[in-house]
């Protein structure tokens, strides 16, 4: 009972470090209970891709678990350095260290049963709300409802449990080594003044712009994902070298400034930053970390979610096609048909037949056939051809070419050069076609182009140049395409869709092996309604879950901030005190304050928005993959991103500076 009532006096005397703590934690519980609750439902298995929706929620769910622990970890190391002096008092006045472990064990249980009674119950309720938010988002069926179960209240026991127990080892380990004169002074231990690391700073300056660099020069957007995650690498690493060694030599510097150093404004900041830069600017590059974080992850997630309309019209040109490995005229007047059965006015609809599309190998304006199994993404690129007569049919436009000349329309890329070097012939780029309305774009993982012959045989010429002998048949095969917009209810327009599919089937049976492209099926139909329902289940999620992990990291660093305040206050709150006692003005120690935390706290969020400027090309590369080509579009959404946070970063700044000043300001 004595220890039950010591520990519990020992948390509300030490509320301003152990609260937030306490409710940071109880946020995690809630996280973690949503992310059950949405793994665990049983609708999941019914939505439009849902193993691709179960991935994505899977994975968040995994990244939220390892957060947790390592935020919980990292936020109760300061806790237990700021107690280590009430540690050791208690041990000099006769608490032997079995004691205070059984002590800390009290208080670790009593925080677990706070944080898990609190969260659950919370978690509960904030979990159905943030379930409906998500379904909106998503526009999940009527079969994906709010469900809870026993097996999901374990689980976030279960973690939390662990989480709890992995804090006490760690926090009795640091009692039981330390000794009592130790651990007197453990809230007080500072870092001896570092030198000026002349090498590491250049070595960081370099690591940062090799990152920089390799975000700026990246063109394939397959080669983006791969050269993204090595690229974070760089920039992590430059930018902690940069905010501990880069930051002494400046501060370095600066005291070297005589004229500079030798200023009120200036000796106390100066001074007080070279004695614990290391410290601090291990601190600070962990927060501009987290900001780049946060502002990547909104900033990407929600360009894909508010940009999904243009990348769904430019997947289905129109409302619904159907494409064949084989010359199916009939697909025309069946579309036509079936559209019309079902209550559908054909607005507007094109009947086509083009040979399959071709990989090439293209190195300038030179095309070469590509080997069997040869890939280089870099170099591969996509040709489909079009006769003159097929196209102006299709456009209304009344083109004409002579026999060594093409159109040429960059499906995804742009051709460079004024004439297209195939192996036996060269042909001259009449005109690039700007814009196409019959074909769908594509995420730009290659180059692809489509090229307007003079006619039908010239076609074919060139495709037998570029296309492997025992594959040249198959490739001259006409594909048949028939693809239209409709007016009619939603109700209509499924049962169009239904009616669609079921002939698709058709058409694939009996199954085919003898085909131009293999991999792919006979008959091939897509509609805008089932796409548009696949997209906002994919991309909803993926939105939801970004900014389930931008609270997570904001969270995690208003909380680093806050306690960053609180360390540094109690560690100048001498060193003021001092200052006061020898002159310094009540205003001279706030102006102070205000100048070593405007230097320190707009360091992070200055330096992670310069990072995001610089990332920007190698995300909207990545983003191409998913169909999202907007560039405008992303920019706006990344500035808006920006804005929304630097204001939340500001006001935590803001708050916690008077937390700093409350501690360090003689009375």
């Amino acid at each position: 009972m004595f220890y039950l009532k010591l520990s519990w006096n020992n948390l509300k005397k030490n509320k301003t470090t152990y609260l937030p703590f306490l409710l940071s934690m109880i946020f995690l519980v809630i996280l973690n209970l949503l992310m059950q609750v949405m793994i665990g439902n049983k609708g999941m298995q019914t939505i439009p891709r849902a193993a691709t929706v179960q991935s994505i929620f899977g994975f968040g769910n995994n990244v939220v678990m390892i957060f947790s622990l390592i935020f919980a970890f990292y936020t109760n190391s300061f806790l237990i350095k700021q107690r280590k002096k009430e540690l050791g008092l208690y041990n000099i006045l006769g608490l032997g260290k079995s004691s205070l472990g059984f002590m800390l064990f009290v208080e670790t249980m009593l925080s677990m049963v706070i944080v898990l009674i609190t969260g659950i119950m919370s978690g509960t309720i904030f979990s159905k709300f943030l379930f409906l938010v998500m379904k909106k988002m998503t526009g999940f069926g009527e079969d994906f409802v709010f469900q809870l179960s026993t097996t999901m209240f374990v689980s976030v026991f279960i973690l939390f449990a662990g989480i709890f127990a992995i804090l006490f080892f760690y926090n009795f380990i640091q009692v039981i080594k330390t000794n009592p004169i130790e651990l007197l002074h453990g809230g007080q231990t500072g870092e001896k003044e570092p030198k000026s690391r002349w090498i590491l700073s250049l070595a960081g300056v370099g690591l940062l712009g090799t990152g920089y660099y390799l975000s700026l020069t990246i063109q394939s957007p397959v080669e983006a994902i791969q050269i993204f995650f090595l690229a974070i690498v760089f920039v992590i690493v430059g930018t902690y070298l940069l905010a501990i060694t880069g930051s002494v030599t400046l501060l370095k510097f600066l005291k070297n400034r005589k004229n500079y150093y030798y200023n009120p404004k200036h000796f106390v900041n100066v001074s007080g930053m070279i004695y614990r830069m290391k410290q601090n600017g291990a601190g600070l590059a962990s927060i501009c970390i987290l900001c780049t974080m946060v502002l990547v992850t909104v900033s990407s997630t929600a360009g894909l979610y508010f940009g999904k309309e243009n990348v769904l019209r430019g997947r289905n040109p129109f409302d619904a096609s159907i494409t064949t490995q084989g010359k199916v005229p009939e697909i025309q007047e069946t579309f036509e048909t079936l559209a019309k059965k079902n209550h559908l006015e054909v607005t507007k609809s094109f009947y086509l037949e083009l040979p399959s599309s071709i990989g090439v190998i293209k190195k300038g304006t030179t095309v070469i056939p590509m080997k069997q199994g040869e890939m280089n993404f870099s170099s591969f690129a996509l040709l489909q051809f079009i006769p003159l007569d097929e196209y102006n049919r299709l456009t209304g436009e009344k083109q004409t070419i002579s026999e060594n000349e093409v159109l040429v329309y960059g499906v995804a890329g742009e051709f460079e050069g004024e004439e297209i070097q195939f192996p036996e012939t060269t042909v001259k780029i009449k005109q690039r076609i700007k814009t196409i309305n019959f074909l769908p774009s594509i995420a730009a993982i290659s180059q692809a182009f489509l090229i307007v012959t003079p006619s039908s045989e010239i076609s074919n010429q060139l495709i037998k140049q570029i296309e492997l002998p025992e594959n040249y048949e198959k490739s001259i095969q006409l594909q048949s395409e028939m693809a239209g917009d409709f007016k009619g209810t939603q109700e209509n327009r499924m049962a169009f869709i239904q009616a669609m599919e079921k002939y698709t089937k058709q058409l694939n049976q009996p199954e085919r092996t003898d085909l131009p492209k293999p991999s792919m099926a006979y008959a091939e139909f897509s509609s805008i309604d089932m796409d548009r329902l696949e997209t906002n289940a994919f991309v909803g999620g993926f939105l939801f879950i970004g900014l389930i992990f931008g609270l997570s990291f904001t969270l995690a660093t208003a909380l680093i901030i806050y306690y960053k305040q609180i360390s540094e206050g109690y560690s100048d709150a001498r060193r003021f005190e001092i200052m006061q006692k020898v002159g310094m003005s009540h205003k001279e120690v706030r102006q102070t304050i205000v100048s070593q935390i405007l230097m320190v706290f707009l360091f992070p969020i200055t330096l992670a928005a310069i990072h995001l400027a610089f990332a920007l090309p190698i995300i909207r590369k990545i983003l191409v993959l998913f169909g999202l080509t907007d560039n405008q579009l992303i920019t706006i959404v990344t500035v808006i991103s920006v804005v929304l946070f630097t204001a939340c970063y500001l006001l935590v700044y803001l708050f916690t500076s008077k937390v700093y000043y409350r501690i360090v300001e003689r009375k």
